[in-house]
């Protein structure tokens, strides 16, 4: 899925109306806006609610929820977003960040199913960045089929993450990524496999 330049064109509209607000002290006003943006994954867009979430600026604070908005953002390569993190992480307690953490693998999943390709590498750095303790074994499978697919820089981090496993292991999540790599392809052959019968159909008749 890509967005149209005119959706492009419309969520850029909306940041910086959202921006101005937030300039103007129109604080809920902003946060609106930038809910909506952040559920569309516009990361930059997950950083600003984030933050006024966690500043309680139009809207009443809520530190898990800052916090879930944060690694998000984190995960979309906004830098501001780690610090904000770390902050969070310090703020809440241990069952919460297990909480968030779990919450935000669960958003990143379902992209995976709606085959949004951009969330492959975020889910190997999901299990390199958000986690308490790095998970190379998860990590490595995402970066496989986010190679696979030739996702941008993914395969220089597999080799790199490739390092840090055992022969065994290697072997044992290189067959865990073929699956996923099998799951997310499968939805678009049926499409095509379905535009080709109805072709075909066409021709017949």
């Amino acid at each position: 899925y890509t967005a149209t330049s005119a959706q492009v064109n419309e969520s850029d509209r909306l940041f910086k109306m959202a921006t101005d607000f937030v300039k103007e002290r129109k604080y809920s006003d902003a946060v609106s806006i930038f809910r909506e943006l952040a559920k569309n994954d516009e990361h930059d867009a997950q950083y600003n609610l984030a933050f006024l979430i966690s500043a309680g600026k139009g809207i009443t604070k809520n530190y898990s929820e800052a916090l879930f908005w944060a690694f998000l953002s984190q995960l979309g390569k906004i830098e501001k977003a780690e610090e904000l993190t770390e902050d969070l992480i310090d703020i809440v307690p241990e069952k919460v960040l297990k909480d968030v953490r779990e919450k935000v693998l669960e958003h990143l999943l379902v992209r995976f199913d709606n085959r949004d390709r951009a969330v492959l590498t975020e889910l190997g750095d999901f299990y390199l960045l958000v986690l308490e303790e790095q998970d190379f074994e998860n990590a490595y499978m995402w970066y496989n089929v986010a190679s696979a697919l030739g996702v941008e820089n993914s395969s220089d981090i597999r080799d790199k993450v490739e390092k840090e496993l055992e022969p065994d292991t290697i072997i044992k999540m290189q067959e865990a990524s073929r699956k996923r790599y099998e799951d997310f392809i499968e939805e678009t052959v049926i499409e095509s496999e379905k535009t080709t019968k109805t072709m075909e159909q066409d021709y017949e008749s």
